[in-house]
């Protein structure tokens, strides 16, 4: 079986064939696209959210737009990339937008020629961390890399407030990670964590003898129970833990906090352009992007969306923004350094 890794940056590198765009739209205001979305009737949506929550809300949007949304959630975002390029490369019609748990994937996309890059009205709405700096990469909000603390164990005002904690001798064989193999987000911390303090910087975690869970929500788990005082994990499990009473707490580290960025992208080879493009820019409105924060735990990109409950607004955080370009390039070795070193 392909591992996280080979699923998409090398099975998929490999033998990629070139995509024939479909027209673009036409550049004749936002209302006629509008009507064009009506007239197309539906538009196919591939997420890698959480459909327990999406799915209702599409069901919603596409009542009150006009026009139906065929939703999917194939899995996580090199899944939902993996499906499409299968079926365009084969011929077939796939999804008009793609919702991506992975800025990185993203740019993937766009490099490989698969992003349309029409003018969303809510694009003006993006802010701060979230501001468009990619045609055709539409960033929809994020989660931050939190450091989770069981208050039993570790009480208010005691605890890391920094990654740079983590390597402090009185958190020996205390601390737990996500393996960066199943989750975009661990890697993407890996790799801030290494453009920050090197290489060196995580030979002393392996040192205070840091410890694996093979996924997030196991290292989650594992804390609110008590198994461990401390995991570093994205927001969205400590905010699940939170809403169910567990005897935890997120701490947004102040030597930079890893921002991992969602992203979505309209295909160039839309069957539904006006329809994907009408229900991308519903994905960037604060109106959808406050239900996500409510019931989530996520960040949304629209500079109106509030922050999740309990939680810091973005702007408050001192982000740390991780070289995508980079992380593009070197997944593979990021994680085999990774490996090599914690075993």
């Amino acid at each position: 079986m392909l591992n996280r890794r080979m699923l998409l940056w090398r099975g998929l590198a490999a033998g990629a064939a070139t995509v024939l765009a479909r027209p673009a739209l036409a550049d004749s205001g936002w209302e006629s696209v509008v009507t064009k979305a009506k007239a197309e009737g539906r538009a196919v949506y591939y997420s890698s959210g959480i459909a327990k929550t999406e799915e209702p809300l599409m069901a919603q949007f596409g009542g009150s737009a006009g026009f139906t949304v065929e939703y999917a959630r194939p899995g996580g975002g090199e899944i939902v990339l993996r499906k499409y390029e299968q079926e365009i490369k084969g011929g077939a019609d796939s999804a008009d937008v793609c919702g991506l748990s992975d800025y990185a994937l993203g740019i993937y996309a766009r490099d490989k020629g698969y992003t349309a890059a029409p003018d969303l009205p809510n694009v003006a709405k993006l802010g701060g961390a979230f501001a468009l700096t990619d045609p055709g990469i539409y960033p929809t909000g994020g989660l931050a890399m939190t450091i989770v603390v069981n208050k039993n164990i570790i009480p208010d005002g005691e605890g890391p407030t920094k990654y740079t904690d983590l390597v402090d001798p009185k958190y020996k064989g205390k601390i737990l990670f996500g393996a960066p193999e199943n989750a975009g987000t661990s890697t993407l911390l890996i790799k801030g964590l290494v453009e920050q303090h090197g290489w060196e910087f995580i030979k002393a975690l392996r040192a205070n003898e840091v410890s694996e869970m093979r996924l997030q929500a196991e290292a989650m788990q594992a804390v609110a129970r008590g198994e461990k005082p401390i995991c570093v994990v994205a927001q969205a499990w400590g905010f699940l833990y939170q809403l169910q009473g567990s005897p935890t707490r997120m701490i947004f580290p102040e030597d930079g906090t890893v921002l991992a960025r969602y992203c979505c992208f309209i295909s160039k080879q839309a069957a539904h352009p006006a329809a994907g493009a009408v229900l991308a820019n519903h994905l960037l409105s604060a109106e959808y992007q406050k239900s996500l924060a409510q019931e989530n735990g996520f960040y949304g990109s629209n500079s109106d969306a509030p922050p999740p409950p309990g939680m810091p607004p973005v702007s408050k955080l001192n982000i740390y923004s991780p070289n995508l370009v980079e992380l593009t390039a070197q997944r593979g070795e990021i994680i085999d350094t990774w490996r090599k070193i914690m075993g």
